[in-house]
């Protein structure tokens, strides 16, 4: 009688399995050849503080050479989308973690866009990496959080962050309002551009003060300015440049304070401002308690033309020290680094690093008073500042001794190497939107038209999930035992029987030949077919050899698929 093969059987639902894993592909991206029909777009972009008027043919912008885009729209769509609100998972797109990631957008920079299909799900995060050349050359690399990072740019030697009790940056002052102005009690305030920078190269970088008669920025008294005494451990750090005018103060508290008094018309108590007279930083401070004065002193003739100025008093005794003339020539009007020192009860004056001029001991007893901290002018007193200038960048108090590698590392303008920010991120790379954004104040970031406009090689990995499938598919010894291949079948004609030798000389039909029913010939298995469960073929896997089909012992084979 004919006999039917077995086609078709079921898999059990556990025999089913898949498994999730991450697959990285190498991208590399450079400035040759560079056209957006890759995917690939770079733009700069720069501030601009007012409206911008698209359409209107008589304002004129700065634009993108590769595409025309506007410089300013650029910038504004960056701030907009992650800096805005740097840390606010609701208003910014990616990298809220204030403890992991430094978002800061300065008044330029420079975003390199990448394709969906180049990025998959997002860039894998610390696979960036890029290398930038604009006469002189450096490397950002991704810290796996999010952060580009300068390896030119030491971070050993920065000083203690978490102790920093004092940070006053004006690099943040191209935005509208003046953030300054917004955070402290402020008096003709002018912001420029332009620290200037060493290494033999002609820059400058970041947003300082210029000071100039009755300017100044009056800090709130806190109990944290009381760890200037004798005996505690402290640093006071800030950039300078004077202009060769007259003494003047550049840092100090005393000379106002706010006062309560009792108002018996309204019969509340009210606060004042107690506003008394402050010598010149040249004169004596005996009799003036205060735990700081830094200021700076014109010296008319001779080699040495001035010198800084640090002034300490209990109310009865001061120290007073300063630094060397040598230090401050008539020809050296660029910038200086300043610090001052206290370091078990020894105070130091720093210019650009180096020890100068003298040192002393800060009297015994109680120099801290509740008067508020003034940069710039005096409110009251000897000011002296004339018609001339000086200019006052990045300014830091610590609560603690700086190491002298420290005030190197805070005193440090080189153009490549340059630490006096304090931090070596130049910039963020968002990995779910496949964007590279290279922002910093270091000028050697916005040289040319942007980091991407000049010579750049890029390479980061890209992100796919892939799904690998397997499926156990289990032969039973009892089934499968009769080949699918029509030769093995014959025609039985009407009425006869035909031998195993005629067999052979029939047309297949539903009949399988004696051999294979006998066991004298075997079945091999070439192809595994997966189908739903309305019988569709779904997948098929092809052996790399055929395998005997054995009826003494169960057969398992394993099926995978990727995708």
């Amino acid at each position: 009688m004919p006999i039917i093969p077995t086609v078709f059987r079921p898999i059990r639902s556990n025999d089913f399995q898949q498994r999730a894993f991450k697959a990285y592909k190498n991208y590399n991206v450079t400035d040759t050849l560079f056209t957006t029909s890759s995917g690939y777009i770079h733009h700069q972009g720069i501030y601009f503080h007012g409206n911008i008027n698209i359409g209107d043919s008589s304002s004129i912008y700065p634009v993108n050479n590769l595409d025309n885009t506007n410089k300013h729209v650029v910038w504004h769509a960056l701030n907009h989308r992650y800096y805005q609100y740097p840390y606010d998972p609701a208003r910014s797109a990616e990298l809220t973690n204030q403890s992991k990631v430094v978002k800061h957008l300065y008044q330029s920079a420079s975003t390199l866009s990448l394709p969906y299909l180049q990025v998959g799900e997002r860039i894998k995060p610390g696979s960036v990496t890029g290398t930038f050349t604009n006469g002189n050359s450096y490397t950002l690399y991704d810290d796996s959080n999010g952060n580009l990072r300068d390896a030119l740019i030491l971070t050993s030697s920065f000083a203690s962050e978490s102790r920093n009790i004092l940070y006053v940056s004006f690099n943040n002052e191209f935005r509208t309002p003046k953030t300054i102005s917004s955070k402290y009690d402020t008096s003709n305030i002018v912001i420029y551009s332009g620290v200037d920078m060493t290494g033999g190269v002609a820059a400058s970088s970041g947003h300082y003060l210029e000071a100039s008669s009755n300017t100044n920025i009056r800090i709130p008294h806190e109990d944290k300015f009381n760890k200037f005494n004798r005996t505690d451990d402290w640093t006071i750090s800030f950039l300078h440049k004077n202009s060769l005018g007259i003494n003047h103060p550049i840092i100090s508290k005393g000379g106002i304070r706010k006062q309560s008094y009792y108002d018996p018309v309204d019969k509340i108590t009210k606060t004042t401002n107690k506003i008394y007279s402050m010598p010149s930083v040249t004169e004596s401070y005996a009799k003036t308690r205060t735990p700081f004065v830094i200021g700076v002193e014109k010296v008319l003739g001779g080699a040495g033309s001035g010198s800084w100025h640090f002034h300490a008093s209990n109310g009865t005794r001061e120290l007073h020290i300063s630094s060397s003339a040598a230090d401050y020539k008539n020809s050296d009007i660029g910038w200086k680094h300043i610090s001052v020192r206290n370091s078990a009860s020894v105070c130091e004056i720093f210019i650009d690093g180096t020890k100068s001029g003298t040192s002393g001991t800060i009297p015994g007893g109680i120099t801290a008073n509740n008067d508020d901290i003034i940069i710039g002018a005096f409110k009251s007193g000897s000011q002296n500042f004339g018609q001339t200038h000086n200019s006052l960048a990045e300014m830091r108090m610590y609560d603690y001794a700086c190491s002298n590698s420290e005030i190197n590392s805070l005193s440090n303008r080189h153009y490549l190497s340059a630490s006096l920010y304090q931090t070596n991120v130049a910039g963020n790379v968002f990995y779910r939107n496949g964007q590279i954004v290279v922002t910093s104040p270091l000028s050697k970031y916005n040289t040319g038209s942007g980091a991407f406009d000049n010579t750049f090689n890029v390479s980061y990995k890209g992100t796919h999930t892939i799904y690998e499938n397997e499926v156990l598919v289990r032969v039973p010894k009892d089934q499968y035992n009769v080949t699918m291949n029509p030769s093995a079948t014959y025609e039985l004609p009407t009425n006869s029987s035909l031998s195993q030798h005629d067999q052979s000389n029939v047309l297949p039909g539903p009949n399988i030949k004696t051999m294979f029913m006998s066991g004298s010939a075997f079945p091999y298995i070439t192809t595994i077919g997966l189908y739903n469960n309305i019988g569709q073929l779904l997948a098929v896997s092809k052996l790399a050899q055929p395998i005997q089909k054995r009826d003494d012992i169960d057969m398992n084979f394993i099926v995978r698929w990727d995708y």
